[in-house]
């Protein structure tokens, strides 16, 4: 809630700023005769015409420009600043400053309002567009620093090697008593491989590669762990319904991890993986048994603190982390927006 608080904050300071900053410099040559509060308010008025003509053209005409519709940008552009320029030659002709007005030059007076209008549309713009320059530049500075500690820091997003160990150890069984299924097994493995090796090092994947890659995770340790274990799956989306989506790669992984290393349990061993999308939201619920006394493993919780720390970084207070733990099972449940890919 801070992080969003505080980024509103300073969003809204820039906007107060750049306003009174334009406003001092839109009435700086007429500074001399606001010598009363009337004559303060009309050339507030006069400049909150221009700024609002050009706040129209910066968050509704722009974005046609921005999807590439130039002719319907170049219309609307014109017509916004033809209104602004009529409004604004209205206020001046009969309260602002009618004394400056010449009869015999009324269309020079009202290009004289129309060119002031196009200068104040640029002169905005320009500021808009250097203050959204510097804010993705610092995002791109934040993804890249993000990289780096993950690199340095986020080691637990890379799979325990004794995995593939173990999994190389089952190829060799699964070859000896069933050789047909042993190159589809292979294919699973080094696709696993390929995709940390590639991803590592990127800001953002496709959530159809990394759902696939926790299927594959998925299938391997039922491989491994054969019928001792209830392993179950659930994932229903289609790969065309999620492929707009991305995602930080190998954000997923830990849970899942973490779910089948301190699950075994001689009696009632399972793992449950439940994934849903809904809303631009991916919601994610791990549930798994205790493992035997005799059988656990120590946690020293690094990798589920590194993993909120993350998870902290890339959303704010934008996804819910919870862990819940009973006397059979323990279980996990996030929540994350989803990011569509920009095509």
């Amino acid at each position: 809630m801070k992080t969003r608080t505080g980024t509103t904050r300073k969003m809204l300071y820039q906007e107060i700023i750049i306003f009174w900053a334009m406003f001092v410099l839109t009435m700086l040559h007429e500074w001399i005769f606001i010598n009363s509060l009337e004559n303060f308010l009309k050339g507030f008025v006069f400049f909150l015409i221009l700024y609002i003509q050009a706040q129209i053209h910066r968050f509704f005409i722009f974005n046609f420009y921005l999807g590439k519709r130039y002719i319907m940008y170049f219309f609307s552009s014109f017509a916004v600043i033809l209104i602004g320029s009529a409004v604004l030659f209205t206020a001046n002709l009969f309260w602002i400053q009618p004394e400056f007005f010449d009869a015999d030059e009324f269309l020079f007076n009202f290009l004289y309002h129309f060119v002031i209008c196009i200068i104040s549309t640029v002169t905005i713009m320009a500021l808009s567009l250097m203050q959204r320059y510097a804010i993705e530049l610092q995002h791109r500075n934040r993804d890249q620093l993000l990289l780096n500690e993950m690199n340095l820091k986020f080691l637990h997003t890379q799979l325990n090697p004794h995995f593939f160990f173990n999994m190389l150890n089952n190829l060799y069984g699964v070859s000896l008593t069933e050789p047909g299924r042993t190159p589809g097994l292979i294919v699973k493995l080094s696709e696993m491989m390929r995709y940390q090796i590639e991803n590592g090092n990127v800001a953002k994947v496709s959530l159809t590669d990394e759902i696939e890659f926790i299927r594959n995770y998925t299938d391997m340790e039922r491989e491994r762990i054969g019928k001792r274990s209830d392993i179950i799956f659930n994932f229903s989306e289609s790969a065309e319904d999620i492929s707009l989506y991305s995602i930080s790669p190998l954000l997923l992984i830990t849970l899942v991890e973490n779910s089948f290393k301190h699950s075994q349990n001689n009696s009632n061993w399972f793992v449950h993986i439940n994934i849903a999308i809904t809303d631009d939201s991916l919601h994610l619920k791990i549930e798994n048994s205790l493992a035997d006394k005799n059988l656990q493993k120590p946690s020293t919780k690094v990798g589920l603190n590194n993993l909120r720390q993350r998870l902290a970084y890339l959303y704010g207070d934008r996804f819910t982390f919870h862990e819940n733990r009973s006397e059979l099972s323990y279980s996990t449940t996030l929540n994350i927006p989803l990011e569509k890919t920009l095509l």
